[in-house]
């Protein structure tokens, strides 16, 4: 009888979700060939081929469907457990990842990190600093730092505060498109993630995509590049205020107020560390 290697099948389970090799390898933070290697000696030792390579990406085999549809439930009901045993937690030690986007982590919770690892110096906090939305579900993550008007339904938390926007520029570019209508301006546009954003939504209703001469998968690589004269940006203000370089120019993006959370699976919500890190924050950088 053939034995599953479950280590193997994490693998194959991440690239049938994931739908191609590369997607798998970023997410388990390895390379191509360890993600082609582990499915090779999966499919060895089950003697069967799982998947089919097309033109759209990996495809699971019609043998391999009812075997891995079984996996995932295995590997969902794991996840189950793991969140339950860790929602019972009580010692304030331990580990507790964290993730959040660059731009949060620059601007505002590098010193109140600090201050809870002095007030909790047996918990080591592992800081996932991502723009891409980890999955608290699978326990990618523990607590989620995101903006977000409305946070997914499954997920418990706290709005910390709102999160305005502004347009900036440098004073150099703002001197040389003085007197031009701000909409024909050269614009720092978005791609991938912020994209598919309100942001990005506002984004491709108001400015014509010929105007657009960069784009940027986070507000970060954003500023710099307002900073550096290429064209205008639309920044979170906590971000641009904050910019030594940039300017705000005046107009209206009232409706793009948003809010920032920390958030939470319900299993973890009465972990102590969790609960100590989102009192934490809350304590910081919440409004009545």
């Amino acid at each position: 009888m053939q034995h599953i290697n479950w280590d193997n099948l994490r693998y194959v389970l991440v690239v049938a979700n994931r739908g191609s090799i590369a997607a798998a390898a970023r997410e388990l933070n390895v390379n191509r060939t360890t993600v082609l290697r582990r499915i090779s000696q999966f499919q060895e030792n089950l003697n069967c081929r799982i998947f089919d390579r097309g033109s759209n990406g990996y495809a699971l085999t019609p043998e391999a469907e009812k075997m891995i549809d079984a996996a995932r439930e295995v590997e969902s009901t794991l996840f189950d457990m793991q969140r339950q045993i860790a929602g019972h937690e009580l010692k304030l030690e331990g580990e507790l990842r964290v993730t959040t986007t660059d731009t949060f982590m620059l601007s505002v919770l590098g010193p109140h990190l600090a201050s809870f690892q002095q007030q909790h110096p047996h918990i080591v906090v592992d800081l996932v600093v991502t723009n891409s939305i980890l999955d608290l579900n699978r326990r990618d993550a523990d607590v989620a730092i995101r903006p977000t008007p409305h946070p997914e339904p499954d997920l418990v938390g706290r709005r910390l505060c709102d999160v305005e926007f502004g347009i900036y520029a440098s004073p150099e570019f703002a001197a040389d498109g003085a007197g031009v209508d701000i909409l024909e301006h050269r614009w720092i546009g978005f791609v991938d993630s912020l994209h598919a954003t309100p942001l990005g939504t506002w984004f491709d209703r108001s400015i014509d995509r010929s105007k657009v001469c960069l784009r940027c998968d986070s507000f970060v690589s954003v500023m710099v590049a307002a900073e550096s004269g290429i064209g205008l940006a639309l920044l979170p203000r906590l971000l641009g205020d904050a910019s030594r370089v940039l300017r705000r120019v005046e107009m209206s993006t009232a409706e793009l107020t948003t809010g920032l959370w920390v958030l939470t699976h319900p299993d973890l919500a009465r972990s102590a560390r969790v609960n100590a890190f989102v009192e934490h924050l809350s304590a910081a950088l919440g409004r009545p």
